[in-house]
This record gives structure tokens, C-alpha cells and sequence, in this order.
């Protein structure tokens, strides 16, 4: 799984963003050449845009409705209609816009009052607040929502948005689907509804900004970024998270991604995602399935707690340690081969050099795609080898071993051991592999070569071996 910056994932999400110096721009109060408003159609990559420019220095209450394929835009200010719009007689306030092709998107640059504009259409909205304390509503669309300067209020409603605070202490309201909220500077509450949302807390404040970020129900993603280590949980603990200083809350958050920095990431006793990056971090899954991710370089430290966990290390000496419950560590991300000894012994795993400790509390490995030596102990272990010709034993307990791709050679040792040479939901394996039960009642399941071996073996080729999921859904 590779980190998604805020730009890949708003594109992932199909929000059309600005780009360059225009989305610099919308972050400031647009300029406004008269007092009274304007609305007029453009022509944007996707469709006919129409753009509203607010009136300058009024407070302005824009409203957007839609009947057929005609849009009003409603304010209490004089709204001049431009090119596609035309005037309601006896309605100054008030103009219509229509094209032949359906409207794209509409476009409101509000001015340096305390302006609101709402959205009650499926239409998408930019919203481009000012200098003042702007009220922003979306509708059922996919909105992008910008607060400027003030303390700004935002409201996604309906459809995948993106909410932007800019500076000041703003309000960020999401919805009903997962949705992009970041509130920018100052001490910002950001609430992310019943979708799975993301929040950007990326290192642009003040080191004293403290933010208040709440997820709702869905499965959502706090992404902090930038150089400087964080502590981030979601215990409910009041302004005792993000960087020295910071006092941000995290409530209700189940996936947290961390900075290049060293941090501090915290599960809950729900299932929960914990991503470090650069820097020696710590990972704590406490409750629940959890899977723990470090990338890049850094001396970590990663321990599952209770359920059952994955955890995969980065490049750096890594201790990892699986707690109570069915753990598994996985290498499939390295790029050279490994070995892995599940004995508990310090800085014997990884690649060559690596110095990793796997914990003795580890009962499942999954390998990389070149020659690994992957050992079990004696807990009932599932280990799989991956592409490479790889040597795998199991220790005691009763265990499942799984060579996949290469020529293998498999030891199941003691204990009632299940023994193959390909992967159980994939083709058969042509390679020359070797099984060897040991002692037990061991079952092998051997690939189409007719040169494999098998050996110590009550039963060949006659069962079937159980799944090996390596994967935890949220």
C-alpha cells in the first residue's frame, strides 16, 4: 500500500482539483471589481461552469437551485446576469442560467463580507470564500468547499468533498460520504460524518494550532505528513495528540498515517490501520485487528496487543512484536531475501544487515519474492515463501506451509503439519520442490513435477490445504 497524498486521493475520489496557481489563489479572497454581483457561463474542461462573482464589501446569501436544466443563483445582493444568464424581471437579486449541454459545475467567489452561499442542487459547487466569516453549504454533489480567511463555517452534505478551512479557526462539517476535510490555520473543529473520511493535518500552522478532528462512524484516516514526529491515538484524550505543542483531539479515528519524523501511533480497541514513514517510530495496535505499516528507513518498533494483527517493517532494524491473538509479519514489500526465525532472538531477521527482531509472540510469516529462510516455532504457524526458491520449517505445533512460486524446500517437523509446494488458490507450481513432513501426521500437496519429493507423508495430493488470508479488511 502505497501513501496517498491529499492530490491522489481527492483524484482517486473523482474530485476534479484546481490546479497550480489557481488553487493558491482560492485560498485568498477573490478580487472584486464592483458592488454588486455577477453571474455568468464559462466553458471548463468537462462542461459549461458558471461562475457567480459576489458583490464586494455586501454581505452576500447565495443560493443555488436547479429546475430542468435551468440554475438560479438567489442572493440578497444585486446579481448582474453575463453571458448564458439572464435577469428575473422583477427580481433584481435573482438570475437564471442555462446551456445546451448539461451545467458542470458552479463556481462562487465570495467577497470580504460575512457572506454564505448554499447549495441545493446535485450540481458540483466551488466555493471560493473571502476575508470574512463565511457560511458554506454543498449539496448533493461533489463539492470543493474553501473557507479563505475568518472563522468559517462548512458544511459537505451530500457526495465526496473536499473541505477547506484556510486560515482561522474554522468549522468543517463532512456528510454522509467519505470526504477530504482539512482546516488549514488556527485552531480548527473538523467533523467527518458517517463516511469513511480523511483528514489533512498537514505541518502548514502554527506548532500551538489545536485542532479538534472527529471522525463519526465511518472507517476514517487522519494524515498528518511534514518532518515533524507526532503522538496520535484515539482514546477520547483531550488535546494530547499531534506535534509538540500542537494539543490537537482525536476522536472516533481508526487509520492514522504519520510524518517523516519520529511518532507515536496508537490504536483503539477497534480495528485500526497505523502508518509510519521516515523516523523511528512506534506502533501500537492495542485492541482488535490491526495492521501496522512502516515505510522507508527508521529503527521501529511495532506491537500488534491483542487480536489478530499484521505488521510489516520498513528498512531499518525493526522490532516487532505480536502480543496476544494470531499474528503474522509480512516482508512481501522488501526487495532482496530474508530470514525470519520466529525464536523470540534480537536483530537475527530481515534482509542481510537488516538486524530485525521478530518476537517469539509472531505465529505466521509471509516472504518476499526471492530465496527466503522462514522458521516457525512451536505455535501452530502458517507460513508462506512467495516466488524464490525458499527453504521453510516449521518447528512443533501443527502448522500449514506454503512454498508458492520456486523450488521449495518444506519441513514440517513436529506436529500434525499441512505441506505445499504452490499456493492453495493459484496454478500449480512446475518447479522441483521438496516436502518432508517429519514427525506427525502430515499431509503434502506437491505441484505437477513429476520430480518433487515427498517424504514423511501420511497422506499425498489428497486434501485440501485452508485458506491462507494474509490480507485484514476494514
Amino acid at each position: 500500500m502505497s501513501r496517498l497524498s491529499r492530490t491522489t486521493w481527492l483524484t482517486r475520489a473523482g474530485v476534479v482539483l484546481l490546479s497550480g496557481t489557481a488553487a493558491a489563489g482560492a485560498l485568498a479572497a477573490p478580487a472584486q471589481a464592483a458592488s454588486t454581483g455577477r453571474a455568468s457561463i464559462t466553458f471548463g474542461i468537462f462542461g459549461p461552469v458558471i461562475v457567480v462573482e459576489a458583490g464586494s464589501g455586501k454581505t452576500n446569501k447565495i443560493v443555488i437551485t436547479k429546475s430542468g436544466n435551468k440554475v438560479t443563483i438567489d442572493d440578497r445582493v444585486t446579481v448582474k446576469a453575463g453571458e448564458g444568464c439572464t435577469a428575473v424581471k422583477g427580481d433584481k437579486t435573482k438570475v437564471t442560467c442555462t446551456d445546451p449541454k448539461p451545467i458542470a459545475r458552479v463556481r462562487v467567489e465570495l467577497g470580504s463580507g460575512n457572506d454564505s452561499v448554499t447549495n441545493r442542487t446535485a450540481v458540483p459547487l466551488t466555493a471560493l470564500g473571502g476575508s470574512g466569516n463565511d457560511t458554506i453549504r454543498g449539496g448533493s454533489g461533489r463539492d470543493k468547499l474553501y473557507g479563505g480567511t475568518g472563522r468559517d463555517k462548512i458544511w459537505g452534505l451530500g457526495g465526496i468533498d473536499a473541505l477547506y478551512g484556510g486560515d482561522g479557526n474554522d468549522s468543517l462539517s463532512g456528510g454522509a460520504d467519505g470526504d477530504w476535510l482539512e482546516g488549514g490555520k488556527g485552531d480548527d473543529k473538523e467533523y467527518g460524518g458517517s463516511g469513511r473520511d480523511r483528514f489533512g493535518q498537514a505541518d502548514r500552522g502554527k506548532a500551538t494550532d489545536a485542532d479538534v478532528v472527529s471522525g463519526g462512524s465511518g472507517f476514517d484516516t487522519v494524515e498528518y505528513g511534514g518532518k515533524r514526529g507526532i503522538t496520535a491515538d484515539s482514546d477520547r484524550g483531550k488535546r494530547d495528540d499531534g506535534r509538540k505543542g500542537e494539543h490537537d483531539t482525536l476522536l472516533g479515528l481508526e487509520s492514522f498515517y504519520g510524518t517523516d519524523g519520529n511518532d507515536k501511533i496508537y490504536g483503539d480497541d477497534g480495528p485500526n490501520l497505523l502508518v509510519g514513514f521516515n523516523g523511528d517510530d512506534l506502533l501500537v495496535g492495542n485492541g482488535g485487528d490491526d495492521w501496522l505499516r512502516d515505510y522507508s528507513t527508521g529503527d521501529d518498533r511495532l506491537h500488534g496487543g491483542t487480536g489478530n494483527d499484521r505488521m510489516e517493517g520498513g528498512i531499518g532494524a525493526d522490532v516487532i512484536l505480536g502480543g496476544s491473538g494470531v499474528d503474522t509479519v509480512s516482508y512481501s514489500g522488501h526487495k532482496g531475501a530474508i530470514t525470519v526465525d520466529l525464536d523470540g532472538a534480537k536483530g537475527d531477521d530481515g534482509m542481510r544487515g537488516e538486524k530485525d527482531t521478530v518476537g517469539a509472540d509472531i505465529e505466521n510469516i509471509i516472504g518476499t519474492d526471492f530465496a527466503d529462510v522462514l522458521t516457525g516455532n512451536g505455535s501452530a504457524n502458517q507460513i508462506e515463501g512467495w516466488s524464490g526458491d525458499d527453504a521453510i520449517r516449521g518447528g512443533g505445533g501443527n502448522d500449514v506451509l506454503v512454498g508458492n512460486y520456486g523450488a521449495d524446500r518444506i519441513y514440517g517437523e513436529a506436529g500434525d503439519d499441512a505441506l505445499a509446494s504452490g499456493h492453495p488458490t493459484l496454478s500449480s507450481d512446475a518447479s522441483v520442490d521438496l516436502l518432508d513432513g517429519g514427525a506427525g501426521n502430515d499431509n503434502a500437496l506437491a505441484g505437477t513435477d513429476p520430480q518433487d519429493t515427498v517424504l514423511n507423508s501420511e497422506y499425498s495430493q489428497q486434501f485440501t490445504l485452508p485458506a491462507f488470508d494474509e490480507n485484514i479488511y476494514f
